[in-house]
């Protein structure tokens, strides 16, 4: 009995709140930074840190030996 108590609030608030329609948009955006002009960096850091972790990897192995 409960649970269609509550139920049955919960639709009620619900159907009551679906009318509104969504917020306007905020005028206040955050700034954009694209990576589409700079994504060189991104791949050439990439690389670097993949040979360095591939490196570390390679004299960890070789010191146990």
């Amino acid at each position: 009995m409960v649970t269609f108590i509550y139920s049955f609030i919960m639709l009620a608030i619900q159907s009551a709140s679906a009318g509104q329609g969504p917020p306007p948009p905020s005028q206040n955006r955050p700034p954009h930074f694209p990576i589409d002009d700079n994504l060189w960096i991104l791949i050439v850091l990439g690389i670097l840190f993949g040979a360095y972790i591939l490196f570390k990897r390679n004299r960890s192995i070789n010191k146990a030996s």
